[in-house]
């Protein structure tokens, strides 16, 4: 037994255990509301983490009980003879007729049983004022639910022995405050009514809105989720990165391989990766960091080597031109199919003078070794010496020779790090879906080497590839990377604050091929026409769809299969600083000495 080691009962108001206040309430056996709906104390249970309840329910045998209830009823009916129907009492009575019948119909027809009910509520504080609020904080609580509630006065030692797990009410605790219940009160008392999302082996979150419960949830957990996708949705400002960077840094600690693709204010994911010892590479003009579109990878060959299979049969160097051709199309969004033709042969023909073919074996040198591989600078000196594409090459040759020639380059970034983050924020605009499907086929590449080590990938603002701004190619290609990333032990997560620009391209296909493929999804703040805009695509209640615009900062609609949960994201203060990006906290941090 764990007992206390010391109890002062010398006030009225409260006991005091081991230096924490208790205080407690009882609902009067006359306070209930006669009619309640389901869970009509859940509003008690999320009151807060230092309010407690305790039922108590003791069933009655049915033969004794329907005798009293027979007697009590006859004697009732006997006393209305003598009451005017003017008076007060004769309501009581009718009331009090009108409960016994009921109580017998339950019994006799419903095969219900009949028991006492018992509510004490218990309120902890550090100290006397704090108590005293939180005790006015509920009595106007039970006020506002139509129930009587009184305080245990002299009896709170008496109620603190009555919550242990004895089953044991105090004597006059039990006269005062017991009500007589059938078996569906009794199913309606229950108090938990919100769903909750506890995954044993899954990531910390944040807390339930409601009944501040732990959210915690494990996105590979196969047997409870068809697939480990997800989506994150909010508006500027909501907690997107916020949300994206706690998820990624508990993953990492969990094992997971990481990799974040950040578009827009990439540097904000720069501390934490530091944090981690992850790799943080740069894709822009100025960056001495570089991926080369044209490599065809090692890994592409043997990707259930994991698995004793052979490697595979199929052209590597086929599948390398289809990647090609989306990338093309994104470059000149209209490019014609007489033109995809023409730069098709021109890479074949590049491929070619590297001794590379549709044969995989031509991949290796005798020696074994791989080959190296062209380069958009090559491309752009075979496109250049023939006329019929001499007018294609101007389309790459700001890769070659212009302000983009470190594009055209060999690859010098190792994704073999367990926690990779690949800056494309300062691109510009029209360039920003390029270098997102650069960085998505080099990902893409390296999250299939493996069917066993777990993988995610987050894809911030991802309407830069399947919107309006996009090509219905590389949209076609995210999209089907979102429906066999399961197979590969693998998660997609998209991120976007353009809702609109999400659902823009071919009438919103590909945005809701997205969600439709993403088994978890984050709604964080939006606007309110953003939100009536997600309600369609997701069937949404009104309910919900107004708790997403009442959102605050931090705060989500966590959808789950079925479950639907409001959560607020939470970080630990170490992983808050390594993320926040307000000014307050960052000046703080500089004043601490922590930026």
């Amino acid at each position: 037994m764990l007992a206390p080691s010391s109890v002062d009962t010398a006030s009225r108001d409260y006991i005091v255990v081991d230096g924490i206040y208790h205080s407690y309430l009882y609902v009067a056996g006359y306070g209930y509301k006669t009619r309640n709906e389901t869970a009509w104390l859940a509003p008690l249970v999320e009151a807060g983490d230092n309010i407690g309840i305790s039922f108590t329910f003791k069933r009655m045998p049915k033969d004794k009980i329907l005798s009293r209830i027979s007697q009590k009823t006859m004697i009732n009916r006997s006393r209305m003879r003598d009451v005017g129907d003017t008076r007060q009492d004769y309501e009581e009575l009718d009331d009090a007729i009108s409960a016994g019948f009921y109580l017998k119909d339950g019994i006799n027809r419903a095969n219900q049983d009949f028991y006492y009910m018992t509510t004490v509520i218990e309120i902890t504080a550090r100290d006397v004022e704090e108590l005293e609020e939180r005790i006015a904080d509920v009595i106007t609580l039970c006020t506002s639910m139509s129930m009587i509630v009184k305080r245990a006065d002299y009896k709170h030692e008496q109620c603190f022995l009555s919550l242990l797990p004895t089953l044991s009410v105090d004597a006059d605790i039990e006269r005062k405050a017991k009500r007589n219940i059938l078996t569906d009160s009794l199913a309606a008392s229950f108090p938990f009514s919100s769903y909750e999302i506890y995954d044993p082996n899954g990531i910390f979150i944040g807390l339930n809105k409601y009944n501040s419960s732990v959210a915690i949830l494990d996105i590979f957990d196969s047997d409870k989720y068809p697939n480990a996708n997800g989506c994150i949705l909010g508006m500027s400002g909501a907690g997107k990165s916020f949300l994206m960077q706690c998820m990624a840094l508990r993953m990492r600690m969990q094992g997971t391989q990481v990799f974040i693709i950040a578009p827009i204010k990439g540097h904000e994911f720069l501390d934490a990766c530091e944090s981690v010892g992850g790799k943080y590479i740069r894709i822009a003009p100025s960056s001495r960091d570089c991926i080369n579109i044209m490599e065809i990878r090692k890994t592409s060959l043997s990707t259930d080597y994991e698995l004793d299979k052979d490697t595979r049969d199929d052209s590597i160097l086929a599948e390398k031109l289809q990647k090609l051709m989306i990338f093309f199309s994104l470059i000149k969004s209209d490019i014609t199919q007489n033109e995809l033709n023409l730069i098709d042969s021109a890479v074949i023909r590049t491929y070619k003078k590297f001794g590379i073919t549709f044969e995989n074996k031509s991949l290796y040198k005798e020696n074994g070794s791989f080959k190296k591989m062209p380069t958009l600078k090559d491309l752009y000196e075979e496109l250049k010496s023939r006329e019929e594409t001499s007018s294609l090459s101007l389309m790459i040759e700001k890769f070659a020779t212009g302000s983009l020639s470190a594009f055209g380059g060999e690859t010098n970034v190792d994704l073999s790090n367990k926690y990779i983050v690949l800056d494309i924020s300062e691109m510009t605009d029209h360039l920003k879906p390029l270098g997102m499907f650069m960085a998505l086929d080099y990902v893409w590449d390296k999250a299939k080497e493996s069917r066993i080590q777990k993988k995610i990938i987050f894809l911030d603002e991802l309407w830069t590839l399947i919107g309006a701004g996009s090509s219905r190619l590389a949209a076609d290609y995210v999209l089907e990377i979102f429906k066999v990333i399961r197979g590969y032990g693998g998660a997609a997560f998209a991120a976007t604050q353009d809702i609109g620009d999400f659902f823009s391209l071919d009438d919103g296909k590909y945005g809701k091929g997205v969600i439709n493929n993403s088994r978890i999804k984050f709604i964080l703040q939006l606007e309110e026409d953003e939100a009536f805009a997600v309600q369609k695509y997701m069937a949404l209640s009104d309910e919900e769809t107004m708790q997403i615009i009442r959102n605050q900062r931090g705060e989500a609609l966590l959808c789950a299969n079925k479950n639907k949960v409001c959560i607020d994201v939470h970080a630990s203060p170490t992983m808050y600083d390594l993320i926040t990006t307000k000014r307050s906290d960052l000046e703080r941090r500089k004043r601490n000495g922590t930026v």
